[in-house]
This record gives C-alpha cells, structure tokens and sequence, in this order.
C-alpha cells in the first residue's frame, strides 16, 4: 500500500497545475459548507434560544384548550393545580422531578391604554414571579433603566412600549383589562423599570407585573395560564417531558394540561427543526459540485496516460491496485483540498463569531409576522463544524473519484499499450 500511496502522490506531482486547480475547487466549496453549516448553526442556536427563553422554556405546562384561545389571551382556561389544588402545591410537586432546574410561571392578559390623543394602544401584560425571574430569567439582563417590578402596583415596560405611552421611569400608567368574570377593570401602575430585548415584537407591546398582583386583579388566585419549565440543557428536553407527562398521569391531570416540549410547542420552530435536518444534503450537494474539477482532472490523467496503465498492468499490477492509486490520487486532493476549506471557512467563522452578521431590516420584516428574530445574530465557531465539514470534504471527493478509477482499472492491457495519446 506505501508503494501505491508514493505512485499516486509523485503523479499529482506531475500535474501540479490542473491538481492546483482541483485542491482550490474542494477548497472553495468545503470553505462555503464550514461557513454556511456556522451561519445555519449560529441561526438556529439563536432562534431556539430566543422562543425557549421568552415563550417556551424547554417544556410547557398550560390546560389542553387553552393553546387555541392564547392569542385572544383567553382568562377561561388557567392553571389551578392537581384536581384544583393551586398553582403553588403543582410547583413544589413539579420542582422534584430530577430533570427539573427551575420553572417560571406566568399569567398573560390583554390590556388597552387609552393615550392623550385618544389613540388606543393595544398591549400584552404578563404576571411574572419576580425572585424566580431574578434568579433564572432573562428579564433582568435586558433591563437598561430601572428595575424588576416587585411590590403591588409596579409594572416593568418594553422600550418600544413606553415611548408609546409616552412615559417615562418613575411615572405612572392606567391600562384597563377585562377580568376572569368578563368585567371591564382599570388600574393604575407605577413604571419602574425598562426592558430593550431588541426584539420590537416584545419591547413594543409587553409589560410585566408581579404574578400575585395579576392574580388578584384578574380574579385567578393561585392560578396561572402557563408554566414554562427548564432543564439542564434543550437537548434533555425528552427526558423532561416523560417525568412530567408521569407525574401528571399520577396525580390525574392529563384530561386538563398538556406538557408540550419546545421542539412541538410553536409551528415554525417544528417547520425550521425539519429544513434544519435537510440540510445535510445541501452540503453534500455543494461538495459534488466541487468534485466536478476532479472527476474532470482524474479523467484527463487517465486519457494522458492509458499507455502507462497498460504498461503497469503488464508489469503485473492488478486491476484493484491500479483501482487503488487512482482512488488515492483523489483522497489526496480531497483531503488537501478539505483541509484548505475547513482553514478558510474556520477563519470567517471565527471572525464572524464575535463580529457578528447585522440583518436589522430583515429582523423588522420578521418582526411583522410575529417571528422572533434578533437583529444581529453569530455564526458557530467550533471543532465539531470544522471536524464534520472536513470528512464530508474527503468522504465525498474520494467515493465521486471512485467511477473515474474503475474506468482505468478495466481498461485492457494489451488494447492500452497500443493506445496512441
């Protein structure tokens, strides 16, 4: 096999140029797939990331017929515990599960503010537990003036929202909402902190209050309109929804509320998770494509030198080593190539890790179609990328090469000694 390895490589050597050629094509495409896999990587991670924070948690607990009317922020489907037990005995009973590592409960509600022009600003409130927020949550990251609600009449706003108030921290607003008994409410609140997400979905139109004070004006003691529960890491998210989907089939509340995993709980993240796995095959695709300029290499090196195949079989090669060296003339090109491909596409990678892709325009048009989308989001630098992006490169390059050899491996001897070139 070293002799076959030293003949495939001294006749690269040869050809220097048109194998050039060749080594920049592999090149150029395994660069495109290190860097196109980065950016759907860094995407997807992104978006996960985002609806699993804000709307999702890795698993969610709301009542079965309550999914259909969330968008009219329907009051007539909450959360009241194990056969009416209470919210609060459900989250003890909930947090002793192994796979669980916190859990954000949640009350949302719609809510009109009535401006001084008289225009109505239709709003999203949700009533959130401020310390398990603290601890967990994101909420107070994103806070960029004030801070989280915590007493009785205190209400953190969207950025977007509160120029749409016309407001500011430290005054006050007076939404009105309809309760649990359809009655038309007022109450006022005073703003005492900020939140800029970046996404305008949220930071225009969302308010936050403490949980136990939306209860009480809602009319919803101990009770809320979804749990979003967390684990260690999204990629558990199975192991989660079995314990839960267990205890609710002990303590009976499976004819009430569903456990939805993130993966099923939003329809576009289902649609996105599918196109995601079809990709695999785009990369492959654009892998063949750079296999062209090497198919078409070793093809004119075999037409170039069918006297010297004739003559190699006379001198008692095999057809399966002439099979071999031409195999090996290819995985050398895709392995020289990929490594080039995987250097290049890992630089723009690294780069763009930290530099990050700016789509503002793009995250705005996105905003529109209620799709949460940041406006800047960074392509995934790691070895695993770099690793599969460069055995796909060789994989694919040396089995493409495999028909080119097997045509100089069947060629006749005596018919290549006479072949004129």
């Amino acid at each position: 096999m070293k002799d076959l390895f030293k003949i495939a490589w001294r006749n690269l050597n040869r050809i220097r140029f048109r194998s050039l050629i060749a080594i920049l094509a592999i090149a150029t495409v395994v660069a495109i797939v290190v860097f196109s896999r980065g950016l759907i990587l860094g995407f997807s991670n992104n978006t996960y990331d985002l609806y699993i924070n804000n709307n999702l948690g890795h698993a969610r607990i709301i009542h079965q017929e309550y999914r259909n009317r969330e968008v009219l922020f329907s009051l007539d489907y909450p959360i009241d515990g194990f056969q009416g037990e209470g919210l609060e005995n459900m989250l003890i009973e909930i947090s002793q599960l192994e796979e669980v590592e916190y859990m954000l409960p949640r009350l949302k509600f719609g809510a009109l503010y009535g401006g001084q022009t008289g225009d109505m600003v239709r709003m999203a409130g949700f009533g959130i537990d401020p310390a398990a927020e603290n601890r967990h949550g994101l909420l107070p990251e994103e806070i960029s003036s004030g801070r989280m609600p915590e007493q009785k009449n205190e209400i953190l706003v969207g950025v977007g929202l509160l120029d749409k108030l016309g407001a500011e921290v430290g005054g006050s607003v007076t939404f009105m909402f309809t309760d649990a008994y359809q009655s038309l409410q007022g109450r006022s609140f005073t703003i005492v902190g900020v939140r800029e997400s970046g996404l305008s979905e949220i930071d225009d139109s969302i308010f936050y209050i403490p949980l136990t004070t939306a209860q009480n004006m809602l009319g919803l003691e101990d009770q809320a309109t979804e749990i979003m529960v967390f684990t260690s890491d999204r990629n558990r998210t199975e192991d989660l929804e079995k314990r839960l989907t267990a205890l609710f089939q002990d303590r009976g509340g499976t004819e009430s509320y569903s456990t939805l995993a993130w993966q099923r709980s939003d329809p576009l993240l289902e649609l996105f998770i599918e196109v995601e796995s079809i990709f695999d095959l785009v990369y492959i695709a654009i892998i063949l494509m750079g296999t062209i300029a090497v198919i078409s290499t070793l093809k004119m090196i075999i037409r170039e030198r069918v006297n010297e195949i004739g003559m190699m079989s006379a001198l008692g090669l095999k057809p399966l080593d002439i099979l071999k060296i031409f195999t090996l003339e290819g995985a050398m090109l895709g392995i020289i190539g990929s490594a080039l491909g995987v250097l290049g596409g890992g630089l723009i990678n690294y780069y763009l890790s930290s530099a990050g892709l700016h789509v503002q325009s793009y995250a705005d048009t996105m905003s529109e179609m209620d799709v949460l989308m940041e406006p800047a989001f960074y392509p995934v630098f790691n070895l695993e990328n770099l690793v599969f992006s460069f055995f796909l490169g060789t994989i694919v390059v040396t089995l493409t090469c495999l028909l080119p050899a097997r045509s100089a491996a069947r060629l006749d001897p005596v018919t290549a000694l006479h072949h004129d070139s």
